[in-house]
């Protein structure tokens, strides 16, 4: 101890001086580039904004005491409807009327129409996916107030191996002489595909066919227009 110090005196020259302000280094600061710690180099931001509908990259957790994305939950194809696809509607198909786009009163006119599914490529919710539309009815208006609803597009009687004026689910007889505007409502269900598999999308999209002119005559008109030695098959032979 020094000669003439207090006890107090000597404790303080003793003690470790404070830290000056202008030796203070500040701590690192966040990389420009966050680490990378995904699946195919992917940040974290990315992989919630792109594996959710990936099934080759889901699955992976954050290292243990990562904070989670200030935003995890990305948007959810499966709760699409049937309006936000609509846009990827398969064309309206074509409606035939046999035979020949005419008919006899009060015998059938077979109506077909050629809808099938239709498969393409699209977006929901800016997520890419797959969209499928497969007909599940068929809502056949015949022109003259009648309408029929089927689970069957129809056939023509040749694929049927059936003689003209067979009746067929799709048939339709007219009870008068005149021209009559037919057409077909096909009721498509949707599914999409986001790369996990396929989910159905609420709704029912309706697409019309055009409206197909048909002929209906009397059998007295449609025997003067062929003979039953030219044509067995035709109406009355």
């Amino acid at each position: 101890m020094a000669i003439g110090a207090t006890r107090e005196e000597v404790q303080q020259r003793n003690a470790p001086a404070p830290d000056r302000v202008d030796d203070w280094t500040p701590a690192p600061g966040p990389t420009e580039e966050p680490e990378r710690i995904y699946p195919g180099g992917l940040t974290a931001d990315e992989w919630f904004g792109r594996c959710p509908y990936d099934s080759l990259c889901r699955g992976v957790i954050p290292p243990e005491g990562e904070a989670e994305p200030a935003d995890p939950e990305a948007p959810d194809v499966t709760t699409a409807t049937i309006q936000d696809v609509a846009v990827y509607a398969p064309d309206p198909p074509n409606l035939t009327g046999e035979p020949g786009g005419m008919g006899v009163v009060g015998m059938p006119t077979n109506f077909v129409v050629d809808a099938a599914p239709h498969t393409v490529d699209g977006e929901i919710f800016d997520i890419p996916v797959t969209v499928r539309f497969t007909p599940v009815s068929y809502l056949f208006h015949y022109g003259d107030s009648t309408t029929r609803e089927t689970t069957t597009p129809g056939t023509d009687w040749a694929d049927l191996g059936a003689p003209q004026f067979t009746a067929t689910p799709t048939s339709h007889s007219y009870t008068a002489v005149g021209t009559y505007d037919a057409h077909v409502d096909i009721r498509y269900a949707a599914e999409g595909d986001a790369g996990f598999g396929w989910f159905p999308i609420a709704g029912i999209l309706d697409v019309s066919t055009d409206a197909v002119p048909i002929r209906i005559v009397d059998v007295e008109t449609a025997l003067v227009e062929q003979t039953c030695a030219e044509d067995p098959d035709g109406p009355g032979c």
